[in-house]
């Protein structure tokens, strides 16, 4: 983060409630640079977390940078000038897959101006929604009332719908300006949270009115079953689970048959 090429900058550090001397080392940071302000509080989840930063923040852009994820030093630059010299009220770019040691993975998450709600509710694969690679202008963030508290795994997904509602506008800059990091230790693993993050954050959606169909929500509920199906039987280590929601998956939308179908003959 100090290393961006733009250097008007601030960064809140959000400590929530870490037992090492991480606060410690931070602090020392922040007595040496007057750019950085380091918050200490007990520990309430990563959405508290974000709006308790976003509270305090100055500037009128935001962005967010998750503990594992890296950014590249023309990252802030680039998406300042992006949103500066265009109309969109968000901007994010392509992100580039890394492993435990900071090595790529051969998986590049990419996107396109005028994201949809429709792309995020149907899964639409090869997009990435982590805070770390976006830039949002603090206004789209105060009107909808920052992230939702009830959410940690799916959190991020929620913060762009809420946006899109809200008919803020979304462009991307196709280039690799940040690596997210996957390990053992993220969130989606943790199955039980997935399950219960997605299912609420889709029942939300529902709520809002969000879906433009029936047939559409349908799909979407199913898509996400098909998704939590394979968590449990892979990383969740519950394969009657797993068959409940794949069963499910095709109870809610049928011709997601199709699809299962697709699936296992490309695994062969």
């Amino acid at each position: 983060m100090i290393n961006q090429s733009y250097s008007n900058w601030e960064i809140i550090i959000v400590n929530d409630g870490s037992t090492d001397n991480s606060a410690t080392i931070l602090n020392q940071f922040s007595e040496k640079d007057n750019r950085i302000q380091l918050i200490n509080k007990s520990n309430s989840g990563v959405s508290d977390t974000r709006n308790r930063g976003l509270e305090v923040a100055k500037g009128e852009l935001v962005t967010f940078l998750d503990a594992d994820d890296v950014w590249h030093a023309t990252n802030l630059e680039k998406k300042v000038k992006f949103l500066i010299l265009t109309d969109y009220d968000v901007v994010y770019s392509y992100c580039q897959m890394i492993d435990e040691q900071s090595k790529p993975i051969n998986r590049i998450l990419k996107g396109e101006n005028n994201l949809k709600i429709s792309d995020l509710l149907s899964l639409k694969a090869n997009y990435n929604t982590a805070p770390s690679g976006i830039v949002f202008k603090k206004e789209v963030l105060h009107k909808i009332g920052g992230f939702d508290v009830n959410l940690s795994n799916n959190a991020d997904q929620d913060i762009l719908i809420q946006a899109l509602a809200s008919r803020f506008k979304f462009g991307v800059i196709s280039e690799v300006l940040w690596n997210y990091r996957i390990h053992p230790e993220n969130m989606s693993k943790n199955v039980d949270l997935l399950e219960k993050d997605s299912i609420y954050l889709f029942r939300k959606c529902e709520k809002q009115q969000l879906f433009h169909s029936y047939w559409f929500k349908q799909q979407c509920f199913s898509n996400l079953y098909l998704i939590l199906a394979g968590s449990w039987w892979k990383n969740g280590n519950n394969k009657l689970r797993g068959l409940y929601f794949l069963l499910l998956a095709i109870v809610t939308y049928p011709a997601s048959i199709a699809l299962i179908f697709k699936k296992i003959v490309n695994e062969k």
